[in-house]
């Protein structure tokens, strides 16, 4: 370890400055071409080298036996910087699946939420050249990235706190501006969320990056609010005018179109034309592309039909707990309805019944759970499961219905139960080669699983 007692102000910083730059190449190095064996171990040890320095200076301004010039050397603005840069890497990497942490600890790298969260709030509230970064940080964490992954944690404090702050000094960010708005949405305020987002678009910018996500977010909060055809309408200005992912958006637009208007014209032309602008990001595809490829051909080979298409992709972005109580029990009401005609149309619309009565038992049991009737969700989900052998096409229903079923169990305290769900579920991939939405199940699971006691 070092001895940073004999570094200069200057030089601390400066090692400050070099671990930051070192983060940055780490990540481009693996973004460059994820399929290379060399490009990860080169971008392990970029990580560890950036791992050891925020450390050491972590544990330095750590250590109560500093002398005197150690503590002067490091200021306010070298200390917030190493709090959030050591915060977020135990934050960033506390959030990774086992799958990918045990390729990463051979060169020592562990991960601790609560420490990292602690380490970056205290950053933001230091008021520092680096506080701004910090906020962005924790609003991104709280507002987004807990909302795929363990939504439970998210911390109402901190994230009114920051946005109370920072709105105040800066009335007119767009930055803060869209982050109330993702507040307003987890609130349930989905009416107060699509004004926020318009009034976001109204800032006179050019970067239109922020229109596309304002464009984003009104379309789920209109499909929260099962008004399918505004949701498509912004699907579709993204298709047009954004290049992030034309396939996704055009799915997107296919599915809500599908659920208001399921004989439109528009919906088998997109879905022909939308597999010509799949990404390859990193030497690899997107794996919602993937996903949003097959659901197009489906519909395609299914006589122009999909079950649910717009139920099913509020499930897979985890909108559903965000909707009203009212919205919720309409949904439930199309799903029994299209039970009753997976169950008496003869024949069918599409050639796999089966794949379709899974997935709706999948979406009630899910929507049964969120109304506060768990017995009743735990009966469907097992229902589905005893048939999971005759899924055909969609086998990622399989490992989700695992994992909701996990979840139940672990809220009843049924531990042993429910880690065997989640662990079926991880393991799924050893039983079907590839499915759809894996990677973000898995990171789902790894969250579920390091909340359950060890027995």
């Amino acid at each position: 370890n070092r001895d940073f007692s004999s570094f200069t102000e200057l030089e601390v910083h400066a090692e400050l400055l070099y671990a930051e730059t070192l983060l940055v190449r780490a990540v481009l190095t693996f973004a460059e071409d994820q399929d290379s064996l060399v490009s990860f171990v080169k971008g392990a040890f970029k990580i560890k080298t950036c791992h050891s320095l925020f450390k050491e200076m972590y544990m330095s301004i750590s250590d109560k036996e500093a002398d005197g010039r150690n503590c002067k050397i490091f200021t306010d603005e070298i200390i917030g910087g190493i709090n959030m840069g050591w915060g977020a890497f135990l934050l960033g990497l506390s959030l990774l699946p086992p799958k990918i942490l045990r390729l990463l600890e051979f060169v020592g790298l562990q991960g601790d939420k609560l420490l990292g969260h602690k380490l970056v709030v205290e950053a933001e509230k230091m008021d520092i050249l680096r506080s701004f970064v910090a906020a962005n940080g924790l609003l991104n964490y709280q507002t987004i990235v807990l909302q795929f992954i363990k939504r439970e944690e998210y911390d109402s404090e901190v994230v009114d706190t920051i946005l109370a702050k920072y709105l105040e000094r800066y009335p007119g960010s767009v930055t803060f501006g869209f982050y109330n708005g993702r507040r307003a949405v987890i609130s349930g305020k989905l009416e107060e969320a699509i004004a926020l987002y318009e009034k976001c678009e109204q800032s006179p910018i050019d970067w239109i990056q922020v229109y596309h996500l304002c464009y984003w977010e009104k379309m789920w909060c209109y499909a929260m609010l099962l008004q399918w055809g505004e949701a498509a309408v912004f699907a579709h200005r993204l298709f047009k005018e954004s290049k992030w992912s034309r396939t996704l958006f055009g799915y997107q637009y296919l599915a809500f179109k599908f659920m208001c208007d399921s004989e439109s014209t528009s919906l088998e032309e997109i879905a022909t034309i939308i597999p010509k602008y799949q990404l390859k990001i990193g030497g690899k595809h997107l794996h919602i592309e993937k996903f949003a490829i097959r659901k197009a051909r489906s519909f395609l080979g299914n006589d122009k039909f999909l079950c649910l298409p717009g139920v099913e992709l509020l499930y897979v972005w985890r909108f559903i707990p965000l909707m009203s109580r009212q919205n919720q029990e309409c949904l439930l009401q199309m799903i029994e309805g299209c039970l009753d005609e997976i169950k008496n149309i003869k024949p069918y619309h599409t050639q796999h019944p089966l794949d379709d009565w899974f997935l709706c038992n999948l979406l009630l049991a899910v929507i049964t759970a969120e109304l506060g009737d768990h017995e009743h969700a735990l009966s469907l989900l097992r229902t589905a499961l005893q048939s999971e052998d005759n899924v055909q096409v969609d086998h990622y229903y399989i490992p989700y219905a695992h994992f909701e079923l996990g979840i139940l169990y672990a809220r009843k305290r049924e531990y042993a139960q429910a880690r065997a769900h989640l662990r079926y579920a991880k393991e799924f991939n050893t039983k079907v080669k590839s499915y759809s939405l894996e990677n973000r199940l898995l990171f789902r699971i790894h969250s579920a699983l390091s909340e359950i006691p060890e027995q």
